[in-house]
């Protein structure tokens, strides 16, 4: 009698814990890389999220650029210039803050050649809306993260 509840009992041990694996083989943990472009040609509208959504999604765009080369980006913050007198450039950026706004992120746009600081561009903290290419580029063996193409639009 010892012997068959005991049987029971691993036989159920064994029903229970094989149903806690996940069976489906799909990662589940990695974004969607597929392209789901919108009507008006945007891969990734940042503007439709709330702002703990925004904020987590550009830290996944620093942490991991890979999944997001080639997206059309769209995304509202605060524009922001950096000038580096070491490399003597000018680096233009949106900045997105957290839901509590005591966190931010930034990221680099390039409007292109044909811009010129500061008539083309709006005045510092201005809120902007920013739409561009997704890439990454080296500089002094650090890669950056870079909003290409780029165009704003003041908010």
């Amino acid at each position: 009698m010892k012997k068959l509840a005991i049987a029971v009992v691993l036989c159920l041990c064994t029903a229970l814990f094989s149903g806690c694996g996940n069976t489906d083989k799909t990662d589940k943990s990695s974004p969607d890389t597929t392209k789901s472009t919108s009507s008006d040609g945007i891969d990734l509208d940042l503007t439709k999220m709330s702002s703990t959504m925004v904020y987590s999604t550009v830290y996944s765009m620093m942490t991991k650029p890979e999944d997001y080369i080639g997206k059309k980006i769209r995304v509202t913050g605060n524009f922001n210039a950096y000038h580096n007198d070491q490399t003597d450039k000018t680096y233009f950026s949106v900045i997105i803050a957290d839901a509590t706004a005591c966190c931010q992120q930034g990221l680099e746009f390039d409007l292109g050649s044909s811009c010129k600081y500061p008539d083309d561009y709006p005045h510092e903290n201005a809120l902007i809306t920013v739409t561009g290419d997704f890439t990454t580029y080296m500089e002094n063996n650090y890669e950056y993260c870079q909003l290409k193409n780029a165009s704003y639009k003041l908010k």
